[in-house]
């Protein structure tokens, strides 16, 4: 038996970034390693791609068009879904920038120039991050609980980790879920 995790899922990442170049280079080199990759330009547009097609990560940018900042795309995003990791990728080297992102719920922050293995090793630390934060707590006698969504109703379940891979009937609409694997 060993002590290594396997590394929490990431299929589709939202990239939330108004320059074309850089956006289109994102696309690129995520589509390479793998990812289905979305784009959004602006908040608009992130906030309807988040809704629609809820993403398993977000990469976000800070200064986007339309007066409509990146702290207030990564707050409102928070709100629905704050299971979902959010990375900021910035060229905002500032500390109030990074401290004004941890507060509206910015999981990881990354400045503008960057290196894409770099920022590909962060993507999978913080979802692993925010996986543990978000589905494990420690229970008193029980030992740990795995917390997940519905996804046919959208409630928030729990069960024994115990349960992780089996199939359950959400008590909410019985529609047949799967607890998340995850060791």
């Amino acid at each position: 038996m060993t002590d290594e995790l396997t590394p929490v899922i990431v299929n589709r990442i939202l990239v939330v970034e108004d320059d074309r170049e850089e956006a289109e280079f994102l696309k690129t080199f995520l589509e390479q390693k793998g990812f289905e990759v979305q784009l959004a330009r602006d908040a608009g547009q992130a906030h309807a791609a988040f809704s629609m097609h809820i993403p398993d990560f977000v990469v976000l940018d800070l200064i986007l068009p339309n007066e409509v900042s990146g702290f207030e795309v990564c707050e409102r995003m928070k709100l629905e879904r704050d299971h979902t990791p959010v990375l900021v990728l910035s060229a905002i080297e500032l500390e109030d920038a990074k401290d004004l992102a941890e507060r509206v719920g910015a999981d990881a922050y990354v400045t503008k120039p960057y290196d894409p293995d770099e920022l590909l090793q962060q993507i999978h630390a913080t979802a692993e991050l925010v996986w543990r934060r978000t589905h494990l707590e420690e229970s008193d006698h029980r030992g740990q609980r795995v917390r997940f969504d519905c996804p046919t109703c959208g409630k928030r379940l729990k069960a024994s980790a115990s349960h992780r891979g089996h199939r359950l009937n959400c008590p909410h609409c019985g529609g047949s879920v799967t607890v998340p694997r995850h060791e």
